[in-house]
């Protein structure tokens, strides 16, 4: 026995099983400790608040804010209001030096009365007039009975009838003299008038109650008001409550709405926040740059007067919101092992193909389908003709997602890894698409419902691990906000565990 194990070719295939041996163990080992190594982080489902808000900026400012000019010119004689003033309306701000409009009023005095003893003389000569008019019709009457009785020559009559005319003419223009004397009167009385408002407009006086925020004049300047009136003081009527005028982005306006919960904060402060509302959406669009903005309103409480206007807000409008929902992390949401990065979320998940007149995905998806379906009251025809249109929308978006590495030619169902414009393109597709087969009212109603929140739902995978590597789950996504997820229909409950990020690690 020793002599066949002594034999040199036993001796070299007992080295050749030992190096073997070896050699498997020294790879089993190296290959644990020198290749790559998968470590994932993982959140878990819970219960609480969703809540979408749009961000923006504006600038604060009193509900009602006044600025108080001079119609008149002059120079600043007299200043009683300041920075800060507090003020009642009619309060006297400032005087404008009166001498210049006292002359004036003097002068259109004068002129007054002299219109008014024009005025008296035109009614005595009209007097006079009048009696010289009545003598000469009784004497044309004697010239005439005198005259048919033959006792004087008949040219004696005509002249007593010429004398008679002539006081007539006399009478009609004392009676047109004391009519433009008249009228003189009303003509010098309106300038005494207007003298006398001049003169009261040399005192600047508050139109509100409230406080000075911007006094531009002082004592002894002077004011000069030609083509427009110079503002003098800027008057806030109530600092306790103010109003922000917020510059919303048109991508964004669509879901601010009236009544929309706000909150804000200032620089001033930066720690605390403020809470105020929407009370108005502006129609009229501003295009800076080509970036169109809308304004929106809110109003806020200031009662302790700590916002002051001219203060820069950063304000966030909430335009919906969920409580006590189920949510996920937005990581996780967005995870996807290596190797599903190229697939939809339910080819991600294993879904396979639609079967016949599906026109899209399953899952989720096809449970959205069908509340759509039973909220607008679609018919069999109008059902096979979406699902026909759904069915080339998805073909040509895969297609090109397919040419731009963004879905696996195989995928089936709506890319979820599009970016913002494939996103909005497959958006627009889908208006398109719902307008040519839904009737206007059905139409009306969807984009009701799209507006209010109620066709909200999309479809997505989840990752949670099973026997150390990730499994797909798939699910129905709804309202997203900065750090959440709504979760709104999955097999996942609170306290399960789901893959946020993954980790590769290289040991040496």
């Amino acid at each position: 026995m020793q002599k066949i194990i002594s034999s040199p070719a036993i001796r070299r295939i007992v080295w050749v099983v030992g190096l073997i041996a070896v050699a498997g163990i020294a790879w089993n080992y190296l290959g644990r400790s020198a290749g790559p190594q998968v470590t994932y982080e993982t959140a878990k489902v819970d219960k609480g608040v969703v809540e979408k808000a749009v961000s923006s900026s504006g600038s604060v400012s009193a509900l009602i804010t006044v600025d108080v000019g001079s119609q008149i010119s002059g120079q600043i004689s007299e200043l009683y209001a300041d920075f800060n003033s507090q003020v009642k309306k009619g309060d006297l701000l400032a005087v404008i030096d009166p001498q210049t409009y006292k002359s004036r009023v003097q002068s259109a005095e004068a002129d007054l009365a002299v219109a008014r003893a024009v005025v008296g003389t035109s009614e005595a000569s009209l007097r006079k007039a009048a009696t010289t008019l009545a003598q000469a019709e009784r004497d044309y009457k004697r010239q005439q009975t005198l005259a048919q009785q033959q006792l004087i020559a008949a040219s004696a009559a005509e002249d007593s009838r010429k004398s008679m005319e002539l006081a007539q003419g006399d009478l009609d223009i004392a009676r047109a003299q004391l009519t433009n004397a008249t009228a003189s009167v009303r003509t010098r009385q309106a300038a005494l008038d207007q003298a006398r408002i001049d003169l009261s407009r040399t005192q600047i006086t508050s139109p509100i109650d409230g406080v000075v925020i911007k006094r531009a004049i002082d004592r002894g300047q002077t004011v000069a008001a030609s083509l427009q009136a110079p503002v003098l003081f800027s008057i806030a009527q109530d600092l306790s409550r103010i109003q922000i005028e917020a510059k919303v982005d048109e991508a964004d306006i669509g879901a601010i709405k009236p009544e929309d919960a706000a909150s804000f904060t200032v620089d001033a402060f930066p720690d605390q926040s403020f809470q105020g509302r929407v009370v108005q959406v502006r129609l009229a669009a501003t295009m800076v740059q080509n970036v169109v903005t809308y304004s929106v309103m809110v109003q806020a409480a200031n009662p302790r007067q700590m916002l002051l206007p001219g203060m820069t807000a950063n304000v966030r409008i909430v335009t919906d919101r969920r409580e006590n929902v189920l949510r996920v992390s937005n990581d996780a949401a967005r995870f996807q092992p290596a190797g599903a990065a190229k697939l939809g979320p339910a080819a991600a998940a294993g879904a396979g193909p639609a079967g016949p007149g599906a026109g899209g995905p399953g899952g989720g998806f096809a449970a959205q389908n069908a509340a759509m379906v039973a909220a607008l009251g679609l018919t069999k025809e109008q059902q096979a003709k979406l699902d026909e249109g759904r069915k080339q929308l998805f073909a040509q978006i895969r297609a090109q997602a397919t040419q731009g590495g963004g879905l696996a030619a195989g995928a089936v169902g709506p890319p979820g890894g599009f970016g913002d414009q494939q996103a909005q393109a497959m958006r627009a597709r889908m208006e398109n698409l719902m307008s040519s087969v839904l009737t206007p009212e059905q139409l009306q109603k969807w984009q009701a419902q799209r507006r209010a929140g109620g066709v909200r739902e999309r479809p997505g995978t989840l990752y949670r691990l099973s026997g150390g590597t990730p499994k797909a789950v798939t699910v129905r996504l709804g309202l997203a906000d900065d750090r959440y997820t709504e979760l709104l229909g999955s097999d996942l409950k609170e306290g399960d565990e789901v893959i946020t990020r993954s980790r590769t690690e290289v040991k040496k």
